[in-house]
């Protein structure tokens, strides 16, 4: 796929530079201030904001990798139904874009309302290069259109923003989300009172929360999604957020490379069904090592997709996005989507010989939910009959808790609501199964070396030389060995810029992710492609800031 842009990005610094020295002359008229507060309070001044950015010049110019804008929340190819249908129909003519005219009329309304001429606002950002371009272009794009209005950038360290967010010190904040799981709950119940951004941006409507909750607890997927929709309705009008662009993933791929698994949540990349014409193995690169193989508490991608690799939970997710056989062969749910019921095939095994069983499985939901783990994960869990009560300490007992070994091959699951997705959730690999004995004997060393650690997926880490690399091979005694091609992938660590692309270009790495610098280079080539991700970024607006 290419993409094409409107203009230069040479022109689009001049049309800023120009834009700015004339957003700049309009704010130093004479007239009533008032401060960003007041002004964030008002939703027809939110309104105003959201309207004000044309998002396109964003994906088509500064990012320009395959990024779509959009103006909902719920990402596209997150959640589809059993007929195939995605949520985002039900939502996409929902939200509002670009509109200059109407972004003027609200803000005039604003002005009248709130008696004022001239305010400043302060957009938080963080200091990567990509974010300071959206940062800067939103601020010659707001000064420009809405007369009066001055924009201030604070582009800060990733951490710093992250912690000033979380206090609710900024005006707008340039902030993101990626799915946990495929269903429009892992979006819009951030929104929520005590959700992440609804904390952070102090949205609080009893009717968005309701309709959440209720949507939670409709039996079918149907019922669901029109709960859901008309809560992000909601959401959008309200204004306390401004959807930007569902990002992409641009990259780079030998043409002899074929079968890699992308998956838009959890674990990023699999390597089952991956194959290298000519070779039998992979090479790759890592901006950084694995954190950590202890998915009781791993917390990011990278770990994840190094797990989903060499470990395998009940289900995984295949070249096509469906949810196919893993450690378990089959199972079923009952009618009202509260018991589920895994049967684990016998043949599966962990790399010390041991049979994958269905404790292990228990073992692990518990283990990660005991309170001592400290697992920042626990609260995926939470739908498991008692499993919140235990995670946060409320009782002490884990055999309150809705996971249980039926026998060495049957694993039941209850849930306090009914979760019609629940079988996808099991590729998430927080969820994957752990040997007792071998983690409790391994201690505080579990998943940090490549021999504190167990398997039972497609590979097994036989090399793992901290920030330098690590070698997956291939595992002789996976239940479903004969499907893997590869020996060996093979990643290395480089954190200096564009070194991968030049191991790349010489032929020694086969695959590799591509910042917009190298896009225009490779974007007519077979080998340049992208891949959406079921990740939104928008600008958070704090529409109850202390004044």
């Amino acid at each position: 796929m290419t993409f094409k842009r409107k203009i230069s990005i040479m022109a689009l610094i001049t049309i800023l530079s120009l834009s700015m020295l004339g957003g700049c002359t309009s704010n130093e008229n004479s007239g009533k201030t008032i401060n960003s507060a007041e002004l964030l309070k008002n939703k027809d001044a939110r309104l105003a904001i959201t309207m004000a950015v044309d998002k396109e010049k964003i994906t088509d110019i500064i990012l320009n990798n395959g990024s779509n804008p959009i103006n909902y929340y719920t990402p596209e190819g997150l959640a589809i139904n059993n007929e195939g249908k995605d949520y985002i129909d039900k939502i996409k003519n929902m939200g509002r874009g670009y509109n200059l005219k109407l972004a003027i009329t609200h803000w005039d309304k604003a002005k009248d309302e709130l008696d004022f001429d001239k305010v400043t606002i302060e957009v938080l950002t963080s200091d990567a290069e990509s974010s300071k371009r959206v940062g800067e272009f939103f601020q010659n794009q707001l000064q420009n259109n809405l007369e009066g209005l001055k924009v201030e950038l604070k582009q800060v360290p990733f951490k710093q923003k992250q912690q000033l967010e979380s206090e609710r010190d900024y005006d707008l904040v340039y902030s993101s989300w990626v799915a946990d799981y495929p269903d429009p709950l892992t979006f819009l119940e951030t929104f929520t009172t005590n959700g992440k951004f609804g904390k952070n941006s102090g949205y609080d409507s009893k009717e968005y929360n309701k309709l959440i909750e209720e949507g939670k607890n409709e039996a079918t997927i149907d019922g669901s999604w029109d709960k859901y929709s008309k809560a992000e309705e909601i959401l959008l009008s309200d204004a306390f957020i401004m959807p930007l662009f569902q990002s992409s993933s641009a990259y780079i791929q030998k043409e002899y490379v074929d079968g890699i698994t992308i998956i838009p949540y959890g674990a990023k990349y699999a390597y089952k069904w991956a194959s290298v014409n000519g070779r039998n193995e992979l090479n790759l690169t890592s901006n950084s090592d694995i954190p950590s193989l202890d998915m009781s508490r791993a917390t990011d991608s990278l770990s994840f997709s190094a797990a989903n690799n060499v470990m395998e939970g009940l289900v995984r997710v295949d070249n096509n996005g469906n949810v196919v056989e893993g450690i378990a062969k089959s199972w079923k749910s009952s009618e009202d989507k509260k018991t589920w019921t895994f049967n684990l095939r016998k043949n599966a095994k962990w790399s010390n010989g041991d049979n994958v069983s269905a404790y292990d499985f228990e073992y692990a939901f518990k283990r990660t939910l005991n309170p001592d783990t400290a697992s920042q994960y626990g609260f995926i869990m939470y739908d498991i009959v008692g499993a919140k009560d235990y995670n946060i300490g409320k009782t002490k007992d884990a055999e309150t808790v809705g996971v249980k070994a039926i026998d060495d091959y049957t694993l039941e699951v209850n849930l306090v609501r009914p979760v019609n997705y629940f079988d996808k959730l099991m590729s998430f690999p927080v969820f994957f199964p752990q040997n007792e004995k071998f983690v409790k004997g391994q201690g505080d060393k579990y998943g940090t070396t490549s021999k504190s650690t167990l398997y039972n997926g497609p590979f097994t880490l036989t090399k793992w030389k901290l920030d330098d690399v690590y070698v997956m091979s291939k595992n002789k005694g996976y239940w479903d060995k004969d499907t893997v091609k590869l020996e060996s992938v093979n990643t290395k660590i480089v954190k200096e810029g564009s070194a991968d692309v030049n191991l790349y270009e010489n032929g020694d790495i086969d695959f590799v992710g591509i910042t917009n610098e190298f896009i225009d280079k490779y974007k007519n080539t077979e080998e340049f492609m992208t891949s959406k991700n079921a990740t939104t970024f928008f600008m958070l607006i704090n529409g109850n800031k202390e004044n």
